[in-house]
């Protein structure tokens, strides 16, 4: 069995540990490209996410409020107004430009 000065053994020992960290770069680079991708993929989600809640749903909200309230107050004051102080056979008949139209 030959013998090797304790210099000699650590420069083994580096040699076996560069060759089983060059055989590791390419799966660590993989790891490392897979962990940024999720992490851009997320990063991407909750911008979408934030913008839909701050800018994209503000106008639908406010819409949809506008929309609300105007059915609310025709079907309680305006029709109730309406049926109230008008003839029901005049709101009914049809307008003289209509009448022509037809």
């Amino acid at each position: 069995m030959p013998s090797c000065s304790p210099q000699q053994a650590s420069k083994a020992e580096e040699n076996g540990s560069n060759s089983f960290m060059h055989s590791m770069v390419p799966q660590l680079e993989w790891q490392m490209e897979t962990t940024q991708s999720l992490v851009d993929s997320y990063v991407a989600i909750v911008n979408k996410t934030v913008w839909d809640l701050m800018v994209g749903l503000t106008p639908k909200t406010i819409m949809h409020l506008m929309i609300n309230n105007n059915k609310e107050f025709i079907f309680s004051e305006l029709l109730a107004n309406l049926y109230l102080h008008g003839d029901k056979n005049m709101l009914m008949e049809e307008s003289a430009e209509q009448a022509q139209r037809s």
